[in-house]
């Protein structure tokens, strides 16, 4: 994790003291750290940026405020952004004198990740009269010693509400102790048929199931309508007072719950999580609704290993928001980007006919561990036709295997969760490679002694923990013929065995093989007898042409699209989509040049990244690399 330094030194020297409270007149330092052969305190700058406003203290509190610009063209200055900046404190159990020498403050330090330039937070509103709490959280949930990735789904039913009501914000409950456990977690509303009201009533009354394992009951995967998304490092959010979320609409509603906990220590724990829900009688002018988009959750999101920089896409078509979104489109109130321990920036892209407009949301320092949501500054409105990129870049440097997509956090998503109003009936809009061109792209023309019908054989038996479980079936799901990738129906078909597979995780080897590790390879000749994992292992990823190729491809290339409705139905079959051309969104800066940086990267400096048209070269690159 690299951390970003807003290094202020400051001292009180002089003080007119009450009874109570201490009114200084106070220094301030501006300072920047130094690597560690420098020594391991602060150096002042040689320009001062800083501008002290007021300091206050008391028994208890220290308060400094001050101002700066956000961008003060002093190479020894962080430059302030809507990134996520982590601030680094330290204080010493005394006060410093005036011209002082900064000395170790001891373990009294610490650090926060914040949103500097978010929109001022919403305060939590005043809960003595209409406001009310309905707390959803899990009763001593086991998290067992043997697992280091646990998925738990339990159903809830709503209050009973004689009136219509809005959920009007929320906020985590996270059990004593259990912080380092629980990684996020996701509110569904259910479709329920009213003739299996008893079933329902049931299943709240039980304590839960492994989500998408064969014991949970298969009526639960329609629970796919996101109501809240929580990740760790969030306090929650309270909606702005346009917009709530609507709650409980039928007299009998039921919500599923889904905790994700991380225990890579594989320690037992029993654990108490949830999320309390703040709703209202006083309805909103607005009702909202949150739509996720993003890379389909599958082992065919691949990131090569000891990469700086490696980008990743999901690819929300034009032809999805056409079909869904009303005439006037949607408007974008917040947005949560979520990513897993590789995840270095995020951005939400947003491209309509052959211009790429402002992003939506961007962070080029995204910290897992502060995924808080992301209140926009500015009014955005996504119309039919417009689409929409979530792009991630990840850092393997320190990994030497491929990562792949899957629940761990040792494995990686790319997700967006996008608060808007008014509410539509789009839940999810994905995309993912196409089968045959991943694995042709791969390198990879035919895998020995097993078909796609015997892959889904396997698949089947071998169970799965896959974010999507479908009806199992004892016919063959699919078979491929040449020109498949580009076949709807076809890819309609082979996807339904891929998005059951185990998912491969890099760290903890599991005792029973993953697809990937499963599948033989027969053609071409110099990779046959191997398994298809083996030949991901061994791709040069070293030779930057190569990975930058890998990346060219499978962001840029083909997508398989998926635009599913909240009552688990697609506006319409699976699409293999072109990724659309379109002109980058530039911000055309007028403001202030800093001569440093200039020099540094020239405004008209090339783009140097190749980018590859050839469909063929990325296979005989692989080969040629692999057998030399």
């Amino acid at each position: 994790m690299v951390t970003y330094l807003i290094c202020t030194c400051f001292e009180i020297w002089k003080c007119t003291k009450d009874a109570r409270s201490c009114l200084c007149v106070n220094v301030l330092n501006d300072c920047h750290g130094v690597p560690k052969s420098q020594g391991s305190a602060p150096v002042r700058d040689e320009v001062d940026n800083y501008t002290v406003m007021r300091g206050i203290q008391n028994d208890t509190h220290t308060v400094l405020e001050f101002r700066r610009a956000l961008d003060t063209c002093d190479p020894d200055d962080y430059i302030l952004s809507s990134d996520t900046v982590r601030v680094i404190w330290a204080m010493h159990e005394k006060d410093p004198h005036y011209n002082f020498e900064m000395v170790y403050h001891g373990a009294s330090r610490g650090s926060q990740s914040l949103h500097l330039l978010a929109p001022s937070v919403v305060p939590k509103p005043d809960q003595a009269g209409h406001v009310r709490n309905w707390d959803v959280t899990l009763k001593n949930m086991e998290v067992k010693q043997d697992m280091n990735t646990m998925y738990w789904c339990k159903i809830f039913k709503a209050p009973t509400l004689n009136q219509k009501h809005h959920i009007i914000g929320y906020e985590p409950i996270i059990g004593a102790n259990h912080s380092s456990y629980v990684h996020h977690m996701l509110l569904h509303e259910c479709p329920v048929d009213p003739r299996e009201l008893r079933k329902w009533e049931a299943y709240s009354r039980e304590d839960g199931k492994a989500c998408y394992s064969p014991e949970m009951p298969v009526g639960w995967e329609k629970c796919l309508s996101t109501v809240v998304a929580w990740a760790v490092g969030s306090k929650g959010e309270i909606y702005p007072e346009h917009v709530g979320l609507p709650i409980a609409e039928k007299r009998n509603s039921f919500y599923m719950l889904q905790v994700h906990f991380d225990n890579p220590s594989m320690k037992r724990a029993v654990d108490t999580s949830g999320i309390r829900l703040l709703y209202t009688n006083k309805l909103r002018p607005n009702e909202a609704g949150i739509l996720v988009t993003g890379v389909a959750l599958s082992t065919l999101h691949v990131i090569p290993p000891q990469q700086k920089e490696y980008r990743s896409a999901g690819y929300c078509s034009f032809n999805c928001t056409k079909v869904v979104l009303p005439k006037t489109g949607i408007n974008v109130v917040s947005v949560l980007m979520h990513s897993h321990l590789a995840g270095r920036k995020m951005k939400l892209r947003h491209v309509r006919g052959e211009k790429e407009l402002l992003p939506i949301a961007q962070d080029n320092h995204y910290d897992f561990n502060f995924q808080q949501s992301r209140r926009l500054s500015h009014g955005v409105n996504i119309l039919p036709g417009d689409s929409l990129i979530t792009e991630c870049t990840y850092s393997t440097m320190d990994r030497n295997k491929p990562t792949l997509g899957g629940y761990s956090t040792s494995e990686e998503m790319c997700l967006a969760f996008i608060l808007h109003y008014p509410r539509t009936d789009l839940a999810e809009c994905f995309s993912m490679p196409p089968i045959k061109y991943f694995f042709e792209n791969l390198g990879v023309k035919e895998f020995y002694d097993k078909s796609f019908s015997d892959i889904e054989r396997i698949v089947l038996e071998g169970g799965s923990d896959n974010a999507v479980v479908l009806p199992t079936t004892k016919a063959p799901l699919f078979t491929y013929k040449p020109g498949d990738e580009h076949s709807p129906e076809a890819n309609e078909q082979a996807i339904l065995a891929i998005q059951n597979a185990k998912d491969y995780t890099i760290e903890g080897e599991s005792s029973n093989l993953s697809l990937l590790e499963r599948l033989i390879i027969k053609e071409p000749q110099e990779f046959r007898n191997k398994s298809f994992m083996a030949h991901l292992q061994d791709i040069p990823y070293n030779e930057t042409i190569l990975t930058q190729t890998l990346e060219e491809y499978f962001y840029t290339g083909l997508h398989l699209t998926f635009c599913r409705r909240k009552n688990d139905t697609l506006a319409f079959k699976q699409q293999v989509e072109n990724f659309p051309k379109f002109v980058n969104y530039s911000t055309n800066e007028t403001g202030i040049r800093c001569s440093y940086r200039t020099r540094q990267l020239p405004s008209d400096a090339p783009n140097l990244r190749p980018h590859f048209t050839n469909h063929l070269l990325l296979p005989l690159l692989i080969s040629l690399l692999i057998s030399r």
